[in-house]
């Protein structure tokens, strides 16, 4: 991808990960707060834009890593990402991520957090689900999630008093983030925030 065609690629509009609905900054609404929700959701390209959707793709099905390095440069951490925010990937399935070779949402979140930030593989996906992409209603993709993660207890000890911000590759109904969210507040995780490339 040159410059050029970077340059081209539209700001995803910032929406609540709890109703989709827009947020300024996208943080969650008052309205939408929940025990084991979200606090706020960052996006950065818009998905529905045929060249963010290419991109996206040629990352995940074209096995084209270098590609998430050239999305995300020039991208910058906000100021209160510190010490105390912990980055934790949206895990695959051990059989898929045996096919592709990689799990993209852990390079995204190498490349966001740099030399300065944690990366923790907190979560463990135990169960082996139908791809989201392929489902179109929204309540048979909260089915198809539930359930499929797990914290790993070994793990926890790197959460504690930190802020963790989920990382995936894309937000559509936001299904797996809040089934992922779920599960670190049932594990002790104060505040769940989430981070993608594009929705």
């Amino acid at each position: 991808m040159c410059l050029k065609c970077k340059k081209k690629l539209p700001s995803a509009l910032q929406i609540c990960p709890m109703c989709t609905r827009p947020s300024i900054y996208g943080l969650t609404h008052e309205y939408c707060r929940k025990n084991e929700g979200m606090e706020g959701l960052m996006a950065v390209f818009d998905y529905k834009n045929e060249g963010v959707k290419k991109a996206v793709e040629a990352i995940k099905f074209g096995f084209n890593r270098e590609l998430i390095g050239v999305m995300l440069a020039g991208w910058k951490r906000p100021n209160n990402w510190t010490s105390k925010v912990v980055l934790v990937p949206i895990p695959l399935h051990r059989y898929r991520q045996n096919w592709r070779g990689f799990n993209q949402a852990e390079l995204i979140a190498r490349v966001v957090g740099g030399k300065k930030m944690a990366v923790v593989m907190a979560l463990k996906r135990i169960k082996a689900t139908v791809q989201q992409a392929g489902i179109r209603d929204k309540k048979k993709r909260r089915e198809n999630l539930k359930g499929c993660f797990q914290v790993d207890k070994e793990k926890m000890g790197q959460l504690v008093g930190k802020k963790v911000v989920l990382i995936d590759d894309v937000f559509t109904s936001g299904a797996t983030m809040r089934e992922a969210a779920r599960e670190l507040h049932k594990s002790g995780v104060k505040q769940v925030w989430g981070f993608v490339l594009a929705r």
